[in-house]
């Protein structure tokens, strides 16, 4: 998240799952509703959700990962290796 705002990235295009800060969305669960983890887990199970990952990049290339994703042409999640 740090490095994102270092890079430039606007707050409102930052999501993380580790943390809640001001200005940044937080996706960690805390707002989900009542059995939404509880479902979202049985559709895992089920085969009927995936999250399609376009890229796995180590902490060392984090600037090639934001590039990447800010080209707005990626189908799936980039992934940050920590």
């Amino acid at each position: 998240m740090q490095a994102a705002r270092e890079l430039g990235v606007p707050d409102e295009r930052i999501t993380t799952i580790a943390a809640q800060v001001d200005g940044i969305t937080s996706a960690n669960g805390a707002n989900a509703a009542p059995g939404a983890i509880e479902e979202i887990a049985r559709l895992i199970a089920a085969g009927q959700l995936r999250v399609p990952i376009a890229a796995s990049f180590p902490m060392e290339q984090i600037q090639a990962a934001v590039k990447l994703q800010a080209s707005r042409h990626v189908h799936g999640k980039i992934v940050i290796d920590i």
